[in-house]
């Protein structure tokens, strides 16, 4: 399994009109998750479609929310691959307050497509090389 953290502070116009983050920027913050805890791997996103011409569209989302945050609180985004990829990867998601309580979870799907045919292919390995060691049998 491959854990990783980053954190993210909700700006004043990621608010709605009551003071909380917007419930539509949640999926931004996945997305940071996401890049970031690829790019603490050695993988930009950057590199997987400019240089090896992969995509990854978001194929699902889901989403709960727990409890709102608020204008300047500091947010853990906590992005966790519990799976090693095979023709999909799945990231699970937890967004964390400054109390180390859950503001809100999910789980992202998306899967892998060749830039240059737009047809879906097997994770790359690329990818499966810098995981393969968090899978390893204990």
């Amino acid at each position: 399994m491959f854990e990783h953290t980053t954190q993210v502070r909700v700006r004043y116009s990621e608010t709605d009109k009551m003071g909380y983050l917007y419930y539509g920027h949640y999926p931004k913050y996945y997305e940071i998750g996401r890049v970031e805890s690829l790019r603490d791997l050695g993988i930009r996103y950057r590199d997987l479609e400019d240089i090896h011409q992969i995509m990854m569209p978001v194929m699902t989302l889901n989403m709960r929310y727990v409890r709102p945050a608020h204008y300047d609180d500091l947010l853990t985004v906590k992005t966790v691959i519990r799976h090693l990829p095979t023709s999909t990867i799945s990231f699970h998601m937890e967004v964390f307050n400054e109390q180390q309580k859950l503001v809100n979870g999910g789980m992202v799907k998306l899967c892998f497509v060749d830039k240059k045919t737009n047809k879906t292919i097997p994770a790359p390995k690329i990818l499966l090389d810098k995981l393969e060691t968090y899978f390893e049998a204990i």
